[in-house]
């Protein structure tokens, strides 16, 4: 009997869902999943299922020297087992008799359930894909067997940047030079994958992707700020007002431009409040999806958005004030770097 195929879409961003979509277009029939910080406003124009919520935050376990840790650990892992059990029963429904390939990403809460089938990653920033892959873990044979059964496919979250043996392919828009992946890299041009795109598809992403930039006229001179969530993130050590200190010495670099800020879709500030003067469109988007359809502002900045690389005709202006976050300059230098190979109109 032939199995049907099955594609299991698990990411984390608007980003990664919109390279899934144009690796292997809109399906009705494939699984979509998000994890609980995907935009709702996307979400909502696809079916698709609500990966369980993270239980534990911070530290792994409550402390157990008192009645409270000891109730807070007995409901954290009364919901994370509840939410693993859901999720197996309704997978285990909708892929029954099934052959089934994921696409996505591998470093989410539950992901560690998919990799039990063929994989493939797909990019989500290249940082990730720098200093931080490692090797798959080998151990005795027989340890690593039972280790499987209990569905710990990665001791080391480095590896689910694509070094599992399940893993079959990468999925990155720039090339990498990196040993433990270079056999399974796939180097995708989104503007010819959208270019191979009909209409009626072409049509479909924007609205999947609530595309609306109506009342922003980019013939004029113009400045898209790309912003970044790195007060909200934690990695790094920069508070929400250093982040809008930054964002106000661009703004005034550029104050003789129409000036536009694309939030990015995990950013929760509020710009219109915080910059009442200046355009703000909505972050649900991947902001890829501009040069897609032909939209090439003046002047794009940021301090280390990626989505710089995709602006070929535009001017590039990257962050050159003062920085503290080791973090940040790291990837400010890599991105700088990548900017100067592809040829980019850098601008100080």
């Amino acid at each position: 009997m032939v199995k049907n195929k099955k594609n299991i879409c698990l990411v984390t961003t608007v980003y990664s869902f919109f390279l899934y979509l144009l690796i292997n277009g809109y399906n009705e029939d494939d699984i979509y999943i998000f994890t609980a910080w995907f935009p709702k406003e996307v979400s909502d124009n696809v079916k698709h299922i609500k990966m369980p919520p993270v239980v534990f935050r911070g530290k792994k376990f409550a402390e157990l020297n008192s009645i409270s840790g000891i109730y807070k650990n007995i409901i954290g892992f009364s919901r994370y087992f509840y939410g693993y059990f859901k999720l197996r029963i309704l997978l285990f429904i909708k892929t029954f008799n099934c052959d089934v390939e994921v696409y996505g990403h591998a470093q989410t809460p539950f992901s560690y359930i998919f990799f039990e089938n063929t994989s493939n990653i797909i990019e989500d920033g290249m940082e990730n894909y720098t200093a931080k892959i490692c090797e798959t873990h080998k151990i005795n044979h027989i340890i690593d067997t039972l280790l499987h059964i209990c569905g710990i496919y990665f001791l080391n979250i480095c590896e689910c940047y694509g070094t599992h043996k399940n893993v079959k392919n990468v999925y990155l828009t720039n090339n990498l030079d990196h040993p433990l992946i270079n056999d399974k890299l796939q180097v995708i041009d989104i503007k010819q994958l959208w270019n191979n795109l009909n209409d009626a598809d072409q049509k479909k992403f924007l609205e999947i992707f609530n595309v609306n930039i109506e009342g922003i006229d980019f013939n004029k001179k113009t400045a898209l700020l790309l912003t970044e969530p790195l007060s909200e993130g934690y990695l790094i050590s920069i508070t929400e007002e250093e982040e809008i200190q930054i964002y106000k010495e661009m703004i005034e670099k550029f104050n003789d431009y129409q000036v536009i800020i694309k939030p990015h879709p995990r950013d929760t500030k509020d710009f219109k409040k915080i910059f009442p003067n200046v355009k703000v469109i909505d972050r649900s988007f991947p902001v890829e999806i501009l040069t897609m359809i032909d939209i090439n502002p003046t002047v794009v900045c940021s301090v280390v958005s990626t989505a710089l690389y995709n602006f070929e005709k535009s001017q590039i202006y990257v962050y050159d004030g003062k920085l503290t976050d080791e973090y940040i300059i790291n990837a400010q230098n890599e991105l700088l770097k990548i900017l100067k190979e592809k040829n980019l109109k850098l601008i100080h």
